[in-house]
């Protein structure tokens, strides 16, 4: 072989083994989230009622809503394909609040798995909390930074969900159906295929509220969940009840719940600051603003996750590589909190879904979505605004 074949030969044998030599790295790569989920790894069928002690698991609701806006940014075809992903794959009951023109697409999404079909309210402006506001919220658009964007039909949308949760799980308790734990669900937060069905898992439902309550004091029932995608600017330190709500990217509303108990305690809370505020001629328009502000004061009674955690310890030995979110390959960093409270397997069948897709960075070495720890907001506030931070006074009867 000439000496020109063989620099040839070398130049093109090169590039495959270091191809090889980084694949074969990709496969050895385990990080510590995927040994917890095989050592959580119970079962890969489908969802039990009991522990492997023998213990019952709680029993989950799901409560969500449709209602199609007149002007909107998406079309039916995007709403439906979200919907039968949410619908024809998770398993656990599902109580659903829509329009009676509605009903037919969701029990066609549905198919033969449970849900309730709400057809009370043709509007969420019709429901009690809501419906004297229909000329205040009209108004109140021009107080929106947003409102290029947001409607007042929108923030009927948003503001609406507390009641729902709450009233859905009263329905159901009256014909005998109780449950555990509820957790309102956006009926557009499954986005993307997945491979979610016994979801929340009952079991990492319970455990998280068990390890919630050793870190905030409250007994498990009387804890709300919500995830979060940021903590508040440090100036928040000085807020008070009368500053109205905080404009910024803290709590996520597509998710959230806890026991009846505590559903029914967010639902009167939520709507007395709602009240307060209005008559203070503020903007409510945007829930999550109000629920920052209701964090502030009752920080204590929530527990959350919170992806981007710096100090967490899910985060020690993250590379941060391109294409990797905080805390490696997780998809869509915002819905986090689906791959967090699913099954173990579930979870490592995802891993495998955002792993296989091709990125224009197909030959860097990604890190596998790992899991962090749940964490009580008073402790994330305190850390932001310092150790010796209190909850502000609030002075709304619930």
């Amino acid at each position: 072989m000439s000496i020109l074949w063989r620099s040839r030969f070398l130049l093109l044998l090169v590039p495959c083994i270091l191809g090889l030599l980084l694949f074969f790295s990709f496969q050895r790569q385990v990080d510590n989230s995927v040994l917890l989920d095989q050592s959580l790894a119970v079962s890969n069928g489908s969802s039990t009622t009991h522990a492997p002690d023998g213990t019952p698991l709680p029993q989950i609701l799901l409560v969500t809503a449709f209602f199609p806006l007149s002007k909107s940014k998406h079309t039916m075809g995007e709403y439906e394909w979200w919907l039968s992903q949410f619908l024809q794959h998770v398993t656990t009951d599902i109580y659903f609040y829509a329009p009676t023109e509605m009903e037919p697409l969701i029990r066609r999404c549905r198919g033969d798995l449970p849900i309730t079909v709400d057809t009370t309210y043709s509007s969420p402006f019709e429901i009690p909390p809501l419906s004297p506001y229909r000329e205040h919220y009209d108004k109140m658009h021009a107080q929106d930074r947003e409102s290029f964007r947001h409607s007042p039909e929108l923030y009927a949308v948003w503001n609406a969900k507390p009641f729902f949760l709450d009233e859905a799980v009263q329905a159901l308790s009256r014909t005998g159906k109780v449950y555990d734990y509820a957790f309102w669900n956006d009926a557009g937060s499954f986005r993307s295929t997945h491979e979610y069905k016994g979801w929340p898992d009952p079991a990492r439902v319970q455990e998280l509220w068990k390890e919630g309550s050793a870190l905030s004091g409250e007994n498990p029932e009387d804890l709300l969940f919500y995830p979060i995608a940021g903590m508040p600017h440090p100036s928040m330190r000085y807020w008070v009840q009368d500053h109205g709500p905080v404009d910024a990217e803290v709590s996520e509303g597509s998710f959230f719940g806890g026991s009846p108990s505590t559903v029914g305690w967010w639902r009167r809370t939520f709507y007395a600051y709602h009240d307060y505020y209005l008559k203070l001629d503020l903007f409510v328009g945007k829930d999550q603003t109000l629920i920052n502000a209701i964090f502030l004061l009752f920080p204590s009674r929530v527990i959350t996750v919170w992806l981007d955690d710096p100090e967490a310890p899910a985060h020690k030995g993250m590379l941060h590589k391109v294409d990797d979110g905080a805390l490696g390959n997780c998809g869509a960093e915002w819905f986090y909190y689906q791959f967090w409270l699913a099954r173990p397997f579930e979870r490592n069948a995802m891993r495998k879904i955002w792993d296989s897709k091709w990125t224009w960075t197909w030959w860097k070495q990604r890190q596998q979505c790992r899991v962090t720890r749940v964490t009580s907001m008073k402790d994330l506030l305190q850390r932001q605004f310092g150790s010796d931070w209190q909850p502000p006074l609030h002075s709304i009867d619930a």
